[in-house]
């Protein structure tokens, strides 16, 4: 319902011909948008021409949507909420749903828990509510975005305002931030509850890591490591809710009358418990580190769990760089060798997590040089046949102390060869990543990454934080090199010694 011409207009709100020349030929017609914003086009705002044609001629209201027609006064009462669950739902969306019972039918506002579905989809859920409003994570000039739909005409979403439910349900409406839609606390909250201190709900989740660490001696790495960030989690979750709220009901209230109304219609049910269950049990990073690297050799389900949710929320202290794959088939020299060198192990935690892609697996490997997990799958590449082996592998942040680069292979992945002849993959996290041969940011990193391996054969693979040109070896990794290129030490050193040329056309 956003800028619609006339015959839209008459199309969506069933409006027959003579209707249309009646309102539109009256004096307090709404006027059209600015044609400077509709290409010179003639066309109204459907949002705000439904709300003036049910305030100014209400024998054609029951065309307009329901919470943009004006609200009766009678009493509404509040039906309570329940809590979906992902198996209840079609698309495995989770959310909370609270009715309210009017005299236009029950109302039902829904709070998602992460994803968003539309209101159309979720009345078939919903079977007793005439009209679902999805409160979206998103945000507008009122507040918190909406987008509803009705009942009697589903295909018609529109966007209605936090005033125009309050109207309609005769109270406040609840307005619970993302990290305070705790089910236990939404589905025991009442109209008229006071604000309640709430454990926050992070994405990823802090509550596996706190649950595993409490089962862990005190003092130990894996304890301090998971405190320390399922720590970090929450105290950001509150920070950003605390900033958010004050946006929406302090700061954006104070700034036009009309966003100081939808204010006003909103009530705030819960506020950040800042009682951190873990207490103050947080350890400096190379604790961290240390812990981590313990729960990766682990195989307990909730050592996947928790390595999921810190690889999700950062790879800063995994002991390990970015993901790569190579294939039996069709690889290069480097490749192979380090195909096999693998050593074939039982699978850990850090094996498990590579494997939760559902694909075939036939063995979990480590890489004995680099110490870094290796998951084999058939078939994980449906363009290179069923059979086919492919190794899912990670990358180093460094390279052992003292050791000196001899030689780049240009492959995927990008290899670096010491002077004592061993063989790695090029040190890279997740991102920035390293390619070649084209113009962009991936042969950037790669030459940001090789100049630190020419200065310091251990230097740490580049982050966004520790990012330094090196243009001329930027436009030596652009330029188009056959797989399995090898540039040796001497060579780059030249070229990062040379002025930057431009590209060959």
């Amino acid at each position: 319902m956003d800028s619609m011409t006339s015959a839209e207009l008459r199309e969506i709100f069933g409006l027959p011909e003579d209707a249309w020349r009646r309102i539109s030929s009256g004096a307090d017609m709404i006027a059209p948008i600015d044609p400077e914003y509709t290409d010179g086009v003639t066309k109204w705002s459907g949002q705000a021409f439904a709300r003036w044609l049910a305030r100014t001629h209400p024998d054609l209201a029951g065309a307009v949507p329901v919470l943009l027609r004006p609200a009766d006064p009678a009493p509404h009462r509040y039906l309570g909420g329940r809590h979906v669950t992902q198996d209840d739902t079609a698309t495995g969306h989770e959310h909370f749903a609270g009715s309210w019972k009017t005299e236009a039918g029950v109302v039902t506002v829904v709070y998602p828990a992460e994803w968003s579905d539309t209101p159309s989809s979720l009345l078939g859920l919903h079977e007793e509510a005439a009209t679902v409003v999805v409160v979206r994570h998103d945000h507008d000039f009122y507040g918190p975005a909406l987008r509803a739909a009705d009942r009697a005409r589903p295909d018609t979403e529109y966007e209605p305002r936090w005033s125009d439910i309050a109207a309609h349900i005769g109270t406040q409406v609840p307005w619970w931030p993302s990290a305070l839609r705790r089910p236990s606390h939404l589905t025991a909250w009442r109209p008229g509850d006071p604000p309640a201190p709430v454990q926050v709900v992070t994405w990823p989740s802090w509550e596996p890591l706190y649950a595993l660490a409490r089962t862990e001696p005190e003092g130990s790495p894996v304890r301090g490591a998971l405190f320390t960030i399922g720590h970090e989690m929450r105290t950001g979750a509150i920070a950003s809710t605390r900033h958010e709220v004050e946006d929406i009901l302090e700061r954006r209230g104070r700034s036009h009358r009309a966003a100081s109304a939808d204010r006003a219609a909103m009530v705030l049910p819960a506020v950040p418990d800042t009682d951190d269950p873990g207490g103050a049990e947080t350890v400096p990073s190379d604790v961290v580190a240390v812990g981590l690297a313990e729960l990766c050799g682990r195989t307990d389900d909730l050592a996947v769990e928790c390595l999921e949710q810190v690889s999700m929320w950062s790879g800063e202290n995994l002991p390990f760089g970015g993901t790569f794959s190579v294939t039996r088939t069709s690889v290069t020299r480097e490749a192979a060798e380090w195909i096999n060198r693998l050593r074939r192990v039982r699978p850990t935690a850090i094996h498990r997590l590579l494997a939760e892609s559902g694909e075939q697996v036939v063995g979990t490997f480590v890489d004995p040089v680099t110490g870094t997990p290796v998951v084999a799958f058939k078939g994980r590449f449906r363009f290179r046949g069923g059979r086919e082996i492919s190794y899912l592998g990670r990358a180093p942040r460094r390279l052992p102390a003292g050791s000196v680069l001899k030689e780049v292979v240009l492959d995927e992945p990008v290899w670096v060869r010491t002077s004592k002849g061993v063989l790695y993959p090029a040190p890279c996290m997740d991102a920035p990543g390293l390619s070649w041969g084209y113009s962009g940011s991936g042969p950037g990193t790669l030459a940001q990454c090789v100049g630190r391996l020419l200065d310091d054969g251990a230097a740490h693979a580049v982050t966004y934080a520790t990012r330094a040109e090196e243009p001329a070896l930027r436009v030596l990794f652009q330029r188009k090199h056959k797989t399995g290129t090898r540039i040796s030490r001497r060579e780059l050193e030249r070229v990062r010694a040379s002025s930057v040329s431009p590209l060959p056309r």
